[in-house]
């Protein structure tokens, strides 16, 4: 499996996984991060482009989207000592590399690690679900998608039953524990 940037249709990027180094962030430009990682992909850098689902309503309909995990920020990674990595800066769909002293800095490579194990093979975010009863929780997908509640128990199948507050009364709702978030 790779964790290298996957466009929308899934396809992986070209000679995904091939270079060796140390991987760093990537700032993208407002709502650009997918094209920015494509476009870095396309100059041979490894991207990883962490995603979580999240559902949102455009008119009448809800719509199932993935949306960056870092609103902003994507990881690549390169040598950079060998590799072009001032073309990083000027790639379309890119605002900077995140640098200090006109040096990239090195993102541990233990969190982009642990964040690609974390990570389905669509480079979607597992939810790691350790909520107790009663602990407040955002649905963050499907038709109750931005409503906050409060845990009432874990179903089989990956799924949870909420308490939503509807119509000043507590009403017993049973969704995917993948659609849940922290509240807050």
């Amino acid at each position: 499996m790779t964790h290298a940037y996957r466009d929308p249709r899934g396809q992986p990027a070209p000679h995904a996984g091939a270079h060796p180094g140390a991987w760093f962030a990537v700032q993208s430009k407002p709502n650009a991060a997918h094209i920015a990682a494509r476009n870095l992909a396309r100059q041979d850098f490894d991207v990883f482009l962490p995603l979580e689902r999240t559902t949102q309503r455009r008119g009448r309909t809800l719509v199932p989207t993935a949306r960056p995990y870092f609103a902003g920020y994507l990881f690549v990674r390169f040598d950079p000592d060998t590799a072009p990595w001032r073309a990083i800066r000027s790639t379309y769909g890119v605002s900077r590399l995140v640098s200090f002293g006109g040096s990239p800095v090195e993102v541990d490579t233990a969190l982009v690690s642990g964040l690609m194990d974390a990570c389905d093979e669509h480079g979607v975010v597992r939810p790691a679900m350790d909520a107790q009863r009663g602990e407040r929780l955002r649905i963050a997908e499907g038709p109750f998608a931005g409503v906050v509640g409060t845990l009432d128990a874990m179903a089989p199948q990956e799924r949870a039953w909420m308490l939503l507050d509807v119509m000043g009364k507590a009403t017993r709702v049973c969704v995917p524990v993948a659609g849940l978030r922290r509240a807050g």
